[in-house]
């Protein structure tokens, strides 16, 4: 099925070419700043997606998770612990110690941690969306992609919007405010705010509440000033607070003698209808952002000043077994993290034989984590020694600081009037320091003597208490070499290498470290660089009323970064892996007549481990190094062979005064695993997924109301999963070794739902 749609859209595309241009009409060119200047979308030799600040208000898309669904080869999912990043197949894994894969940049300042694509999108000017390794402009640990966020800027003349929605079925209400204008002949101002709450789908029997509840608040504030005919100074603060409670998750497919062992009085739900049962489970999230943009014209060059101060703190409590039983209860987890940056920068005029940018970038950051689990009155139900756990918990503290420096130049050569040579590098040097400590600890109702729970904590749970410290110091060049070639007015081939990189670091979540007297499978602290080489083939194609973009990518990647579950409560990172990533990305406009718009967009992916020994296995599957599986030659998880998106926009005059808006959206993917160890008992199979709008405002823009439905055949999509912590564990100790089982838990994405909205400009 999914085949056929492919060949749909590429008709759709190639149509896109040959159509008759007869009526005098014209795309809208989409203008990027990728370069770190102001392009046209066609000028970009990069696999590239861009969507419109108006586009995101339209369909009223809440967050970056939602806005990945309609691009391809970039997939965004939340976990109960984590954010998840991912392009072409490449991501960071479930381990806050790892650098992120995919760079996220928000009006020039990177966003350090992946929890910040939680950040609500407000009176955005575009999101753009880099594909490949992007190591020269966007840093070291670009080495997947980039996210390029960019808001909207305070206007000349005064202008103000607000809007409200509301959605039945999930007790959606939202409210936003956008104001921006003048305050005096060199100052300009704009300040944006916004409220969502949400009551979630996902019926939690134990606390009597839906779940996943939303609660959030945004306020951004800029003032904008013209200093000198030369001198623009940009100041932008920003404060966000974006709480959660619960997931949007359920327990299912339970296998072999799970269902024997939980039973009766301690069954677990594990149907797939919405209902699930478990603790408490909340996320406290505050983010704080100051920038300081200056920019300085000089004799055609720009020389430009990014100065950036990031803090975000999250508070989180885990009922970590995911079940409504008390085994793994009263989960506390606190992250402080704060981050200080500075860019300089310079730009050539342009538009010369040769044009360049250049700069020095330093970035300095802490990270402080603590967490504490406690074991619940469950495992008095397995009997001596293992009875003895109860009301015991682990405490574990973690502090990173990173200072890194880095320098990069980007200079293209007008060899000629249709060939130009883009060559480019950056060298970045970073300093690591890092501490861990694990205490096995117990609360006064427990009495077992503290030597008897290190030895069962080790034994059972695989953890044993340490304290250990590390210092790194590593460096990286990443060059890129790019030649394009204008065939004709409308069309440019470009060809391109690069090489990206990806720091190394810390284990944040190791529970053990080797040496560790008693526990099973030693533990991890450090962890080396991860590097990719990338070579890219593309096409850019523009007509008046009709544009196509393709490109073919081959990347190797070496010494991936990996986190292997050991089965009972830790993570195992490592440098384990190489993988090959091929595959093409194709993407186009096509104005069909006045006030109709096709768009479609489509991707391959072909993602293959080349040396991956020791992966954690799936259940059932017997080891083949160890107690680990091969996974050479097989593919990752979050990595779909195929996805699509494709829709229409439609406007038109209706008459006294009203204007008539609609959009109808199609995203679609084939499968893909959702869990690390390729469980295919727990798989996304692919879905179909439909969205629409469809709006009326007057023809002077200052009212709209508009009906906006997403997911409206209500397919059940699978974002993430694994196997439900200790399950099989609690299937062997119940039945004394006789028996084996597991079951797992997913997270979904949202099902159908549909909003009201009003919108009232000023």
């Amino acid at each position: 099925m999914l085949n056929s749609k492919r060949k749909v859209l590429v008709g759709a595309l190639a149509l896109a070419i040959t159509a008759p241009t007869a009526v005098a009409q014209m795309l809208e060119e989409v203008v990027v700043t990728a370069q770190k200047r102001e392009q046209t979308l066609k000028d970009v030799p990069i696999s590239i997606s861009a969507v419109s600040g108006k586009t995101i208000e339209n369909r009223s898309i809440d967050d970056l998770a939602s806005l990945s669904a309609s691009i391809p080869n970039f997939f965004i999912s939340e976990n109960q612990i984590d954010s998840t990043l991912s392009i072409r197949g490449v991501t960071t894994g479930n381990n806050k110690g790892f650098e992120q894969s995919v760079a996220m940049y928000f009006d020039g300042i990177s966003y350090g941690r992946s929890q910040l694509i939680r950040t609500p999108l407000l009176d955005l000017e575009r999101v753009e969306v880099l594909r490949g390794p992007q190591p020269t402009l966007f840093g070291k640990n670009a080495i997947a992609g980039a996210i390029n966020i960019s808001s909207a800027k305070p206007t000349e003349e005064f202008e103000g919007r607000f809007s409200a929605s509301y959605e039945s079925e999930h007790e959606e209400s939202q409210a936003s405010l956008v104001l921006s204008g003048p305050l005096s002949d060199t100052l300009r101002g704009r300040l944006a705010a916004s409220w969502r709450e949400m009551d979630g789908w996902v019926l939690n029997e134990q606390l009597k509440r839906m779940e996943p509840q939303r609660d959030e608040t945004y306020l951004r504030a800029q003032l904008e000033w013209d200093a000198s005919d030369a001198l623009q100074i940009n100041v932008k603060a920003e404060s966000a607070q974006f709480d959660s409670y619960g997931y949007a998750m359920e327990a299912l497919a339970p296998q072999d003698g799970y269902n024997l062992v939980f039973a009766g009085p301690i069954a677990v739900e594990t149907e797939e209808n919405w209902v699930r049962a478990s603790g408490d489970v909340q996320s406290i999230n505050d983010m704080t952002n100051l920038v300081v943009t200056a920019n300085y014209d000089w004799n055609g060059f720009t020389l430009t000043s990014v100065t950036g101060y990031v803090d975000y703190e999250t508070d989180e409590i885990l009922d970590v077994d995911y079940i409504g039983l008390e085994v793994l209860d009263r989960t506390n987890q606190t992250e402080d993290y704060s981050q200080w940056s500075q860019e300089f920068r310079i730009a050539s005029p342009g538009d010369e034989t040769i044009n360049y940018i250049a700069g020095v970038f330093y970035q300095s950051s802490d990270v402080d984590v603590t967490d504490e689990v406690y074991l619940g009155s469950f495992l008095s139900l397995a009997g001596p020694p293992v009875s003895l756990l109860v009301d015991s918990y682990w405490d574990r503290t973690f502090a990173q600081s990173s200072d890194l420096y880095s320098l990069f130049f980007q200079t293209d050569f007008q060899l000629s009037d249709k060939l130009e040579l883009t060559v480019g590098a950056r060298y970045s040097n970073e300093d690591k320091d890092g501490y861990r400590k694990v205490t096995i600890e117990a609360l006064p109702t427990n009495n077992a003597p503290a030597a008897t729970l290190a030895a069962l904590w080790g034994a059972v749970l695989n953890t044993g208490a340490h304290e250990i410290a590390g210092k790194r110091s590593e460096s990286s060049f990443d060059p890129l070499v790019r030649l394009s070639y204008d065939i004709n007015d409308n069309v440019t081939a470009h060809i391109s290498y690069t090489e990206g990189s990806k720091a190394g670091g810390f284990d944040i979540r190791g529970n053990s470290i080797p040496g560790t007297p008693g526990v099973t499978v030693p533990g991890t602290f450090e962890f080396e660089d991860e590097t990719a080489e990338n070579i890219e083939l593309g096409v850019k194609m523009r007509w008046d009323r009709a544009e196509l973009n393709a490109t073919y990518y081959s990347t190797d990647y070496t010494d991936l970064q990996t986190n292997i579950f050991d089965g009972t409560l830790s993570f195992l990172v490592q440098n384990a892996s190489a993988a090959e990533v091929t595959g093409f990305e194709i993407d186009g406009r096509y104005l069909i007549s006045e006030g109709l718009e096709l768009y479609a967009s489509a991707a391959q992916l072909d993602y293959k481990y080349t040396d991956f020994t020791d992966s954690q296995c799936a259940y059932g599957e017997a080891p083949t190094n160890g107690i680990y599986c091969d996974r050479t030659g097989e593919t990752a998880p979050y990595a779909p062979e195929t996805t699509t998106n494709f829709g229409l926009d439609y406007n038109r005059d209706m008459g006294n005064g009203l204007v008539l808006d609609a959009n109808l959206n199609v995203d679609t993917s084939s499968e893909y695993f959702i869990t690390t160890n390729l469980d295919k008992n727990i798989d996304e199979g692919g879905y179909t997924k439909y969205g629409a709008s469809i709006g009326v405002g007057s023809e002077d823009g200052k009212w709209r109301v508009s009906v906006i439905g997403d997911n409206l055949t209500d397919e059940r999509i699978r974002v993430i999963g694994g196997t439900i912590p200790l399950a099989r564990t609690f299937v062997r100790l119940a039945s004394g070794g006789a028996l084996d089982g597991i079951a797992y838990d997913a997270i979904y994405a949202r099902p159908r739902n549909v909003a009201v909205k009003f919108e009232y400009n000023f």
